[in-house]
């Protein structure tokens, strides 16, 4: 009887522990002033097996995906196409562009989609996110990467027009937030934060 209220004990207590670092961890993007994008499991499985679907469009191959600040280009010309998926697991399918970097082991996907602001306006903007493959150059954990939103001035406060956005892990939660600019030569990105 003992075991079992001690194992019970110990249950309750990291289960409170692990939801308030998920929490924790979802506030950071709003405590920085970046906008909150949550990457789905739709983005996620495909990063473990980037290639068109059999209801994929537009295959092709390009160098550069997204418009804007939220852009990227690839090492070498890449495999393109668009899919009908809900990127987001908000219910909301949408056509979406992706180009697999195989070079780099980054999968892009780009669209124009809503987000939440620090404040918890909605807003819409054209997105990039960047998930890594498996054996991608960088060693990262497959499944995290970081996503890139295209703020206009006064946009989720923004006091200018730029990228905004964060890295974050495996499990999609956001490890660093701020002003973000892509590396076109790595792929990589570096991020500031914004006061």
């Amino acid at each position: 009887m003992k075991n079992t209220i001690l194992i019970v004990s110990l249950a309750v207590a990291f289960g409170v522990s692990s939801m308030n670092a998920a929490a924790a961890a979802q506030s950071q993007a709003a405590q920085q002033g970046a906008p909150t994008v949550k990457t789905g499991s739709a983005l996620k499985a495909k990063a473990a097996s980037p290639a068109p679907s059999a209801t994929a469009k537009n295959k092709s191959q390009k160098t550069s995906i997204g418009t804007g600040n939220a852009a990227a280009k690839t090492s070498a010309p890449s495999s393109y196409w668009t899919e009908e998926v809900d990127v987001h697991d908000d219910g909301s399918v949408a056509t979406t562009e992706f180009l697999y970097d195989a070079q780099r082991g980054i999968l892009y996907a780009y669209g124009m989609d809503d987000f939440a602001c620090a404040n918890g306006k909605p807003e819409n903007a054209g997105i990039l996110e960047a998930v890594y493959a498996a054996g991608n150059k960088g060693g990262m954990p497959v499944g995290s990467g970081y996503y890139v939103v295209d703020l206009n001035a006064g946009q989720c406060a923004a006091k200018r027009a730029g990228a905004y956005g964060c890295r974050f892990d495996a499990n999609g939660n956001p490890t660093e937030c701020g002003a973000i600019a892509v590396n076109d030569a790595t792929g990589e990105v570096t991020v500031a934060a914004v006061n």
